[in-house]
């Protein structure tokens, strides 16, 4: 990393996820289960907590755009981006929600 920062990961992590339960999501590796209740559960969950996140940075560069009008454009075209990236996320915890109760 720039500036000889370090970031250290838990050895029990990979990429903010815990191994076990990316392991649960690599659906069609070989001698890899699909994932369960638990994993989708997971996974959705982080799906909508970084959606969450998109839309307060969203929210932030918005603000910036009016506070420094001279940097405004730059602002609102990261905000934009950030909004494509907080819809993308709702899409993807859609298909990991847990599936709705059919009434008869």
């Amino acid at each position: 990393m720039a500036g000889g920062l370090v970031r250290r990961v838990p050895a029990a992590t990979t990429g903010g996820v815990p191994v076990k339960a990316r392991r649960r999501l690599a659906v069609g590796v070989v001698g890899v289960e699909a994932p369960d209740g638990e994993a989708k559960e997971y996974a959705r969950e982080a799906m909508v907590s970084s959606a969450r996140a998109h839309d307060r940075a969203a929210m932030l560069l918005e603000r910036m755009a009016l506070a420094h009008p001279e940097e405004a454009d730059v602002h609102l075209q990261s905000a934009a981006r950030h909004r494509r990236w907080a819809e993308n996320d709702r899409k993807l915890a859609e298909l990991y929600a847990p599936p709705e109760p059919t009434v008869r």
